[in-house]
């Protein structure tokens, strides 16, 4: 059973593709000199980007917790005593697409609880080294450059799940800029939070440091005006 499913994904996998470009538009990218790179960036931006941008509907089979940005207060907690890499695998209706700067999937659950999703959370691209069908027919796999399974979705259908697979392995490559530069900024970022943070020790530090020579120095006054006493 388990053969005969895998069959189905490689017959299925491959089976969408975009309509091929009209001879107007190969012509155009002649006479601009439009590299390969260019082309599957434009067709990219054409067919899949939009997709993504509008985002679908999946059922969510597992999600690592450092996939995960909030989740109410209980859950908060929780997290703070479990490890970042723990899966969840409770299952839920999430909507996913990507973000504005193009450099992260975002999700959230469709329950809501007083107005807000009741979790959600963000997969930066730049963690991701692949994306793959599951055993499920309509399922795909997001894995980490280290291997784990970070996202387990199921979509409606396996054509939609084909569209999904096919789109986010584009994406990879063809926003690899937008990828990295969102990169060095939240790197740049986590370097300032440490410089303030280094700062902020260090200035506590001076002021503790005052304080104990305050104190001393009242002791210092009370003993030569009591000694003149």
């Amino acid at each position: 059973r388990m053969a005969s499913s895998r069959a189905k994904h490689t017959k299925l996998s491959g089976s969408y593709e975009p309509p091929a470009d009209g001879c107007c538009q190969r012509l155009s990218d002649m006479i601009s000199g439009a590299s390969k790179e260019d082309i599957r960036r434009r067709r990219f931006e054409q067919y899949h980007l939009p997709l993504l941008q509008m985002g679908g509907s999946f059922e969510m089979i597992s999600c690592a917790k450092s996939c995960e940005t909030s989740g109410g207060f209980l859950s908060g907690m929780s997290s703070m005593f479990s490890s970042s890499k723990r899966t969840e695998k409770k299952s839920t209706m999430v909507w996913v697409q990507i973000s504005s700067e193009l450099a992260t999937l975002e999700w959230h659950t469709l329950a809501q609880k007083n107005g807000t999703p009741e979790r959600e959370g963000k997969i930066a691209l730049d963690g991701v080294s692949s994306v793959n069908h599951s055993d499920s027919e309509k399922g795909m796999l997001i894995r980490s450059t280290g291997g784990e399974v970070m996202v387990e979705l199921e979509a409606e259908g396996e054509l939609e799940c084909e569209k999904w697979v096919i789109a986010l392995r584009e994406a990879l490559v063809c926003l690899e800029k937008e990828i990295q530069h969102c990169k060095r900024v939240k790197q740049g970022s986590k370097r300032l939070e440490g410089r303030w943070l280094e700062m902020q020790r260090k200035k506590n530090a001076a002021e503790s440091y005052k304080k104990s020579l305050g104190t001393v120095g009242m002791k210092h006054t009370a003993r030569i005006m009591a000694s003149r006493d």
